[in-house]
């Protein structure tokens, strides 16, 4: 397994892999109006992909997850982070929480994270910590969650 810069070609094959998430963990049949707000606004586009930092975890000949970051004024934005699902439990997902911490460390002194609900007990495992729930769409609820980089003047 290796990390890459994804490419602004793969932003339909890093699609593929959000929408197979969100289908996953029953978010397609159980809260539609949330997924279809995803597919409008949020699902990587190939100017998202140039303008941001998007790296792919890749192995076996295929992308098997990618995370991205948006760099704020007052924190690094995780604004994906998605495996394919047959690397559900395998790691991976640390994998990619830790590659995407090492990169933001000295970015910012803290790192914002809008959860899944599916995924708040991983980030919370990983040290992020919950602030508040938001509705994404109704009953649809996102963790607002935080990870501390540490002091930016410290990383190297």
């Amino acid at each position: 397994m290796e990390f890459r810069a994804a490419r602004p070609g793969e932003a339909d094959e890093l699609g593929r892999l959000v929408l197979g998430g969100v289908a996953h963990w029953g978010h397609d049949v159980n809260f539609p109006g949330a997924v279809a707000s995803l597919k409008e606004h949020d699902m990587p586009t190939a100017a998202f992909i140039e303008a941001n930092t998007v790296e792919a975890l890749v192995g076996d000949g295929r992308v098997v997850g990618f995370y991205s970051l948006v760099d704020e004024p007052e924190f690094v934005d995780l604004v994906h982070m998605f495996l394919a699902v047959d690397r559900i439990g395998a790691g991976d997902g640390r994998r990619l929480f830790e590659r995407a911490t090492s990169v933001a460390r000295g970015r910012a002194d803290r790192m914002r994270i809008l959860s899944d609900p599916a995924a708040k007990g991983f980030y919370a495992a990983m040290g992020a910590n919950l602030e508040r729930e938001i509705e994404a769409a109704p009953g649809f609820l996102l963790g607002l969650m935080w990870f501390d980089l540490g002091d930016r003047t410290d990383a190297r």
